[in-house]
This record gives structure tokens, C-alpha cells and sequence, in this order.
């Protein structure tokens, strides 16, 4: 590991810096639609993640809460797995990794990433300019959750 000079270390301090007055700058609309994303992307997370436990656990496993990751590959087979029926495009919307028309912007699994692990711009920027169809993309995964069997019946 390269030490820093003195010189190097004020301009990282200075970076730092700035970056903390960025991110203290960000209005209040926009860290409550960031939260509310993050929070909505949460319950979408949980769910799936609940049923995934099950999934694994009827191969054989015995998942920890904190070893489930969110797989594309996954996801589909484990809610297949609990008698849902989900559009896969709606899903990997939610929880791709990637898109197929990576032109239409990130996922949302992508965007709750780069607003969780640092506040980026481009993120928040694409959260705000697409939040009536990512909500909608999370509120439908949410509502059919809630009103399968209902729906089913």
C-alpha cells in the first residue's frame, strides 16, 4: 500500500469534504422519495426472500436470513414454488440485475443499490424521473402478493 503525501491527503480531505456538503444538500423532497423507494424496495425484498427461505428449504437447505441473495435465476422458480404467477419481465424489473432494453434506465434492484451503497446522482436522477413507473413496477409485485388467492379463487 502507497502512502499518502501530505499534499495528497489534504486534497482527499478536501474531496471528502465536499462530498459530505453534496449530500447535505440534497433537499428534503428528495431524501423522503429515496427513503420511500429504499422502504418500498424493502418489502418487495422481504417477501420474496420469505418465500425463497421455503424454497430452499424444500430442497434440502437450511437457508440463513442472511445468506439469501436476490438471483434472477431464482426468483421466478422460487414464486412458481409458492402457486404464483408472475410476468417475468415485471420481476426482473424488480430484481434484475440487468435489463433487457438497458436504454429504458436500471432496474430497481440496481437503483436501490447505487442510492444505498453511496448516494449517486445519475441514480437519484433516474428514481426521480421514473418514479410514477418504478412504483407502479413494486406496488404491482405488492398487490399481487396481497390479493392472489383472492384473485385466484
Amino acid at each position: 500500500m502507497k502512502n499518502l503525501s501530505a499534499k495528497e491527503q489534504k486534497q482527499l480531505r478536501e474531496k471528502a469534504k465536499k462530498e459530505l456538503v453534496r449530500l447535505e444538500n440534497i433537499d428534503t423532497d428528495t431524501i423522503q422519495l429515496l427513503d420511500k423507494f429504499k422502504n418500498k424496495f424493502n418489502y418487495c425484498e422481504t417477501i420474496y426472500k420469505m418465500v425463497l427461505k421455503e424454497h430452499q428449504r424444500s430442497k434440502g437447505k437450511d437457508p440463513q436470513d442472511e445468506n439469501l441473495k436476490l438471483n434472477m435465476n431464482q426468483v421466478p422458480s422460487a414464486l412458481k414454488f409458492a402457486g404464483y404467477t408472475f410476468d417475468k419481465d415485471l420481476l426482473t424489473e424488480i430484481f434484475g440485475s440487468t435489463r433487457p432494453n438497458s436504454s429504458k434506465g436500471k432496474t430497481i434492484k440496481k437503483l436501490r443499490d447505487k442510492v444505498t451503497h453511496g448516494i449517486n446522482r445519475n441514480a437519484i436522477e433516474e428514481i426521480t424521473n421514473r418514479q410514477i413507473e418504478l412504483f407502479g413496477y413494486m406496488d404491482t409485485f405488492l398487490d399481487i402478493i396481497r390479493t392472489f388467492d383472492d384473485i385466484a379463487a
